[in-house]
């Protein structure tokens, strides 16, 4: 054999290895990802997995926005109607514990966000269909994290709609968020899918169930969430989308408020709790002791007495 076919086969096999390298690569960045089965890894069969799994088992509802399919569930036979609205992680069923006990004397809605939407605006386009499409005309609405902003959304653009609110883990329209997560989020959004899901699950694992006292439902719920890198990119750039909120109008003022905190909140720092509650000086507030950012999860008897008193006039 001469030198030349030595070399021929030295670069076909070298060309070879770098598509078998290049095909990995995206097999990689494009892998998609899976949730686990929160009945597979939540270690107790309980009262609250019973609940879940009861309430799973509930019909959903969809409708198609802008051609964009919502789905949302709906439940209760009570002449007012509460609006839930998840974070930026959530899912309808996220609320579970809290709808079981509200939709006893209310009506309750609760959607999960599309992926596709990624603007304030689209949002307010979903909710509202999904409000005329189940013929709601006045309701009040318990936002957390993501969902606590685009409540403070709705307060703005739809003020005479709105009879109570709660805001819930949250923060007001700002620049901080933006600041301090936009180099990070850049470098996210070129990652593979598969990394930002083990990049989560060491935040999960090392900030997020720690502050919830180290919550075994915390720590299984969360991970058993729908994801998608697509996902994660869209509601980032809906908890950026900023908005000014005019929370000296008299009808906005009016509306009656609820802040809910955590002391401990690992996802909202003291700057942005702080600044809620100069922004809403007449709303009331709960802080949760150590309760971290889920407090409605693994807090939710005590979470669920507040709601209750709260709408109970």
């Amino acid at each position: 054999m001469c030198v030349n076919q030595i070399l021929l086969m030295t670069k076909k096999t070298f060309l070879r290895l770098v598509a078998v390298f290049f095909l990995l690569i995206l097999g990689v960045y494009y892998y998609p990802t899976s949730s686990p089965d929160f009945f597979n890894i939540y270690p107790h069969k309980d009262k609250i997995s019973k609940s879940y799994k009861a309430f799973l088992k509930k019909d959903t509802k969809a409708i198609i926005v802008n051609t964009v399919k919502w789905n949302y569930y709906t439940g209760g036979n009570g002449e007012k109607t509460i609006l839930f609205l998840h974070g930026m992680g959530g899912s309808y069923d996220i609320w579970w514990q809290q709808i079981q006990e509200i939709e006893k004397d209310f009506k309750v809605i609760s959607y999960t966000l599309p992926e596709e939407i990624n603007s304030l605006k689209e949002v307010a386009e979903g909710i509202k269909a999904i409000l005329s499409r189940e013929k709601v005309t006045a309701f009040s609405a318990v936002g957390s994290s993501m969902g606590g902003y685009i409540t403070q959304y709705l307060v703005q653009i739809m003020p005479e709609q709105l009879e109570k609110v709660v805001f819930g883990n949250t923060f007001p329209p700002n620049d901080i968020i933006l600041k301090e997560n936009n180099k990070t989020a850049k470098i996210l959004s070129n990652l593979p899918e598969i990394l930002i899901v083990k990049l989560g699950d060491k935040k999960l694992k090392e900030e997020i169930v720690p502050a919830a006292n180290n919550s075994e439902l915390l720590q299984a719920f969360l991970p058993s969430l729908p994801f998608s890198k697509k996902q994660f990119i869209n509601r980032y750039a809906i908890v950026i989308d900023k908005f000014s909120i005019n929370s000296t109008d008299n009808l906005i003022k009016s509306i009656p408020k609820l802040i809910i905190e955590s002391d401990n909140d690992p996802m909202v720092n003291k700057e942005l709790r702080d600044a809620i509650k100069n922004l809403y000086p007449e709303a009331g507030v709960f802080t949760f002791h150590k309760a971290g950012h889920f407090p409605y999860i693994n807090e939710a008897k005590a979470y669920n007495r507040i709601l209750q008193d709260f709408f109970k006039d």
